[in-house]
């Protein structure tokens, strides 16, 4: 009996008719998740990409200007928006800080788009955006602080949580000492 259980292992050891279409049927699934991953990957790098380019672009759109106001503001929400094809849930902040040797640094006026608030100068610290996003300035410089918020949800189930892509961005004006807003 023994050598009849060692001959039959033997023979279906040797055996390899059907092998093929049953390891394609156990990789498949695998395949399927990896294509679509792929996709899903891919799509949340291009996002990212162009969250951070048009951030890029929306301050060095500010740093242009000599004055402004909310509406203008509002405005570069919409063009945040058209720029990273997403059509609800951007939102931008814009501060503008000044040093003084005296003070540190203050925030001269602040404007938010989304549901949050302007920025306020004990938030500066707080936030640690002094220390992580503020360069070294002289007294009296000025430079505009520029915080894009872009929402991204996956197409499809594959690990990859729903996120928000963050961009904060520091621009000294080009034109002019400090860019003021009429509206503050």
């Amino acid at each position: 009996m023994r050598n009849w259980i060692k001959t039959r292992i033997a023979i279906f050891r040797a055996e390899t008719i059907g092998s093929v279409s049953v390891e394609f049927m156990l990789i498949l699934p695998l395949l399927f998740w990896w294509y679509a991953a792929s996709f899903v990957f891919f799509d949340a790098f291009s996002a990212n990409n162009k969250a951070m380019k048009s951030s890029y672009m929306l301050s060095d759109i500010l740093s242009r200007q000599t004055e402004i106001d909310n509406d203008y503001l509002d405005g570069l929400e919409g063009f945040l928006e058209f720029m990273t094809r997403v059509d609800s849930g951007v939102w931008i902040r814009v501060t503008s800080v000044q040093f003084s040797t005296a003070d540190g640094y203050e925030v001269d006026w602040s404007y938010s788009t989304g549901s949050e608030s302007g920025l306020v100068t004990s938030q500066l610290a707080s936030l640690n955006l002094d220390d992580d996003y503020l360069p070294l300035m002289a007294n009296g410089e000025s430079v505009i602080l520029s915080e894009t918020y872009v929402p991204y949800s996956p197409g499809y189930d594959v690990g990859l949580l729903a996120r928000t892509y963050s961009n904060v961005i520091v621009t000294r004006p080009r034109f002019t000492s400090k860019i003021a807003n009429t509206d503050f």
